[in-house]
């Protein structure tokens, strides 16, 4: 089903209704933490009613559409209320009004009920200091980040306990993503029978931190847990990346032109190879879809890749054919488990690849490896091999040998057992040199 803009241009204006997923509409944050200062989320307050919203630009929030939209399917026309972000709202009273709100043509809010394409971005009439979103997350990334049960930061002005009243303060709780999705556009996540959003926290913003980057999964949208029952707990959101069209009219209301049209790169994460104790090959493909893109391999000891150990370029990619990127790294620590992921980005977004992992070998003194398991330790390829010779250079030979009859590697002193490998394949022979750490 296309979806077409309704455009109302409005002096001041927005709604709030709360929410409760899958019934009763409740949205606020309950058992999270201060999150003054935090600038991607502010208030919105239309009388007596109370939503929160994500400052994605200086022009530009992003909201709950049944905050801004009645039960018969009409904009809202009164004056809104848009607090300055991450504030004491008793504290720091400013507010911005806003010029336009957009939503998906003919959406109509079901009275207390859940809905789809529950979003909408209001276009202030003035620039609001503080924006701190550098980008929205593209569609890849929230099914990959939801496949993975990312934990991500809600942020809203709801209420803090089931029977309390909206908050003059941001509030936080991280929570992890799920698969949960019944509407498209839409994403889940998992909540308790105590913690999770309220009242007040539809339209509240749902970041993640990917590098230096505060990146935009969505809006709050509907809610079961702490203040409306359910046997699963969970939250609904709505990802603005699922609506260009809605994106690229809020953009150009604001005198910014939209990314081109096209779609984000197609990225792969491969695998590991040649690892060592200190540094391995990694490898995967992208596509760019004909935009230019530009790639680049993470990798960190956490899963969640929260703290990166480095990124490492993996360089240019044009035109729409799929280009096999490759790197190196260097500097591991032996024993560690490493995560690590092909990621590119281009005008329209960024795409992020399955995460990978690798463990670098540590080898035990008095132990030996025949070549075989020594080749599947360090990941090497034994397609087509015809002949393999392992032998530690000079300065090594303290640290390990190899039997000459039986061909094993003996790790016989604690060090970095450095071994010369070369490998015939195919007729081809190649040699790689490998530092293997002995404890």
């Amino acid at each position: 089903m296309s979806r077409r803009l309704a455009q109302v241009t409005l002096a001041v204006a927005l709604s709030v209704i709360l929410l409760g997923f899958p019934t009763t509409r409740a949205n606020a944050v309950v058992g999270g933490v201060s999150a003054l200062g935090n600038t991607a989320v502010v208030r919105l307050v239309n009388g007596k009613s109370v939503c929160s919203g994500a400052l994605w630009t200086s022009r530009i929030v992003i909201t709950a559409a049944h905050c801004v939209v009645t039960t018969d399917g009409t904009v809202t026309t009164g004056p809104i209320s848009v607090y300055f972000p991450g504030v004491d709202t008793q504290q720091s009273p400013q507010t911005i009004t806003q010029s336009a709100i957009i939503t998906v043509d003919g959406w109509t809010k079901r009275g207390d009920f859940s809905a789809g394409d529950d979003i909408a971005f209001l276009v202030l009439s003035t620039e609001m200091p503080g924006a701190s979103i550098s980008r929205l997350a593209t569609t890849n990334e929230v099914t990959e980040w939801a496949r993975a049960g990312r934990v991500v930061t809600l942020l809203g002005y709801g209420r803090t306990s089931s029977s309390g009243s909206s908050s003059f303060t941001p509030n936080a709780i991280d929570q992890p993503l799920s698969l949960s999705t019944p509407w498209p556009g839409a994403f889940a996540a998992t909540q308790t029978s105590t913690t999770g959003i309220c009242s007040g926290d539809s339209g509240g913003a749902v970041v993640t931190r990917v590098g230096n980057e505060i990146v935009l999964i969505g809006v709050n949208s509907a809610a079961s847990g702490p203040c409306a029952t359910s046997p699963q707990p969970s939250m609904t959101g709505f990802a603005p990346s699922a609506f260009p069209d809605l994106v690229t009219r809020a953009l150009g209301l604001t005198g910014v032109i939209a990314a081109p049209a096209g779609a984000a790169p197609l990225v792969v994460s491969g695998a590991a190879s040649s690892l060592s104790s200190d540094s391995t090959d990694i490898a995967g493909t992208v596509n760019a879809n004909d935009i230019a893109t530009q790639a680049f391999f993470q990798y960190s000891r956490l899963p969640d890749f929260s703290t990166l150990d480095g990124t490492v370029v993996a360089g240019a990619v044009t035109g729409a054919e799929t280009a096999t990127l490759a790197a190196n790294l260097a500097g591991l620590a032996a024993g560690a488990t490493y995560y690590w992921r092909l990621v590119a980005t281009n005008a329209v977004g960024t795409s992020v690849g399955d995460t990978q992992s690798f463990t670098t070998p540590v080898f035990v003194t008095k132990t030996s490896r025949a070549t075989n398991a020594l080749l599947n330790i360090m990941i090497i390829d034994r397609t087509e091999v015809t002949k393999v010779i392992v032998a530690p250079v000079a300065k090594s030979r303290a640290q390990c040998s190899v039997n000459s009859k039986t061909k094993r590697l003996t790790f016989a002193r604690p060090g970095t057992c450095r071994v010369k490998i070369t490998i015939t394949r195919a007729g081809d022979t190649t040699t790689g040199v490998y530092n293997l750490v002995v404890k």
